[in-house]
């Protein structure tokens, strides 16, 4: 079985992480297939590279070309809109916060005032500056390890770099991690922390003589999970109701607890000068079809985007971005 990947090195250890799981799963060896992305190839700011799913694109084709049988993607660089042939599970989810990398163990509550930050997200950066106003937010591209050292190498050139904690926890670098960013003062993108495991539809789909690879289809079947796939449902449910790509500055962060699945979502002004926030939840029968349970998810999602739509969201952010964000 061949698996598509990146060839970061975040991204080859999700991938080998579903590699693994696969494998026990099916019986079957599982070979990284790495694809370039124009995400990969093309530099300046993210906000320049201009169209969601630039780390997606050059996976999806050579999913649906033949060369790899599986994708896997962080699930906050998918495009929202479903894309044809092809169906995603999403495994259980890391952390979703952000996470504060600063010199000398600063937190964003004591770094000193003018503190140069780096993140390449809009999104940070608008509530970085509206939770710190007097601090100096930095574009800046690059792996982790790049940025990582903008902060705390030898030749630093910033005092803390913004980065999610769950890429940060996959490779193991957790002990650079000077404060773990709470949700309501850095709300994180929708679906961050959750992977997508991608597959041809046809692979996977029930037939007469059932889905084209039982063994993929079983293996996929029990890679997905449900409080997982519910929390990011709602949240994704919001970027696609305010039609905003997955780098606007638009935060959201589901929880299921029990039977209730819970959502906050933050939309703020690119230059942290304001930003507005809508909570809401709902129940979830246990009693009801999957389809129907997800469908309560994308509700909850589609109503508190309205919700902020009604509060003048569209005053303060650039809902139709459409560029991704970087780990």
């Amino acid at each position: 079985m061949r698996l598509g990947t990146r060839a970061s090195a975040l991204a080859t250890t999700q991938s080998g992480l579903v590699a693994r799981r696969l494998e026990e799963l099916t019986g079957r060896p599982v070979e990284l297939v790495r694809i370039r992305t124009e995400g990969d190839v093309k530099t300046g700011s993210l906000a320049s590279l201009g169209g969601t799913g630039v780390f997606v694109t050059a996976l999806r084709e050579a999913l649906l070309d033949g060369r790899c049988d599986v994708a896997v993607h962080s699930l906050k660089d998918l495009p929202t809109t479903p894309a044809e042939g092809l169906t995603f599970v999403t495994p259980d989810r890391e952390d979703p916060r952000d996470a504060l990398c600063a010199r000398d163990g600063l937190t964003l509550a004591t770094l000193p005032r003018g503190g140069r930050v780096g993140t390449g997200s809009p999104r940070r950066a608008a509530q970085i500056r509206a939770a710190r106003p007097d601090l100096d937010v930095v574009d800046i591209r690059g792996n982790v390890g790049t940025r990582l050292d903008r902060a705390l190498g030898p030749e630093a050139d910033l005092d803390a770099v913004v980065l999610a904690y769950a890429g940060l926890s996959r490779l193991g670098r957790t002990e650079v991690i000077s404060e773990v960013l709470d949700v309501d003062v850095v709300a994180p993108a929708p679906g961050q922390g959750a992977l997508a495991v991608e597959v041809r539809t046809a692979d996977i789909a029930s037939g007469e003589a059932g889905p084209r690879v039982p063994d993929l289809a079983e293996a996929v079947h029990l890679l997905d999970d449900r409080p997982t796939r519910l929390a990011v449902l709602a949240e994704r449910s919001v970027l696609a109701r305010l039609e905003a790509g997955c780098a606007a500055p638009v935060g959201a962060h589901a929880t299921v607890s029990g039977s209730t699945l819970r959502l906050r979502a933050v939309v703020a002004a690119v230059d942290g000068s304001e930003q507005m926030a809508r909570t809401a939840e709902t129940r979830l029968s246990p009693d009801v079809a999957p389809d129907v349970i997800d469908a309560a998810a994308r509700t909850l999602g589609v109503s508190v985007a309205e919700h902020l739509l009604a509060d003048g969201a569209e005053r303060l952010a650039p809902l139709s971005a459409t560029v991704p964000e970087k780990a």
